[in-house]
């Protein structure tokens, strides 16, 4: 028996061949900048500007002074840390996905839209950060004139701006799902 394999293992061997017939489909990045240059995709980068901006003033979460072993204010700002945070990135993601037209390589059928799950998204941050800067302004607003107190009031500040380009957006977003055919979206 040893001598019929001569003392190795037989192999199998798999030969792959391709077809020639196939159509090779280019897989390419194209960026879409001509995006940004319109006004919906200005307020997303106005929107993400305005989210950094709430970010360094209300970072990192601290409260004001010291109440029985408590510091005041701190659940008002991880709350609005919560809010600039979440939204910075919901943001950011449809920021790639415009800039990388993602809509163009989905081809399953899905049974929502893109445009309205971001007429969702964007109403839902409006909501979030006024929302928010109440918050933070509420939990701040008394102390005026204290380092921390002034950068915690410049984010709510910021976030109302947030807040107005989050609410123009909402509204550019549902007038282009409206003026947008079914089958387009």
């Amino acid at each position: 028996m040893m001598s019929e394999t001569n003392g190795t293992k037989p192999h199998t061997t798999v030969t792959v061949s391709t077809d020639p017939g196939a159509v090779n489909q280019s897989l390419e990045i194209r960026l879409n900048i001509g995006y940004f240059k319109t006004l919906p995709g200005i307020v997303k980068l106005v929107q993400l500007v305005c989210g950094v901006i709430c970010m360094a003033c209300a970072a990192p979460a601290t409260g004001v002074g010291q109440r029985i072993g408590q510091t005041f204010g701190l659940g008002h700002n991880h709350w609005f840390l919560f809010v600039v945070v979440t939204c910075f990135i919901v943001t950011l993601i449809w920021i790639f996905y415009y800039l990388l037209q993602i809509r163009e390589f989905i081809k399953v059928k899905l049974p929502f839209t893109f445009l309205w799950i971001e007429v969702l998204y964007t109403c839902i941050s409006t909501a979030l950060y006024v929302i928010a800067f109440i918050v933070i302004l509420a939990g701040f607003g008394w102390c005026a004139g204290n380092a921390t107190c002034d950068a915690r009031i410049a984010a709510g500040v910021f976030a109302i701006f947030n807040s107005i380009a989050y609410g123009v957006g909402s509204w550019l977003v549902y007038a282009e799902y409206n003026a947008t055919p079914p089958e387009l979206q």
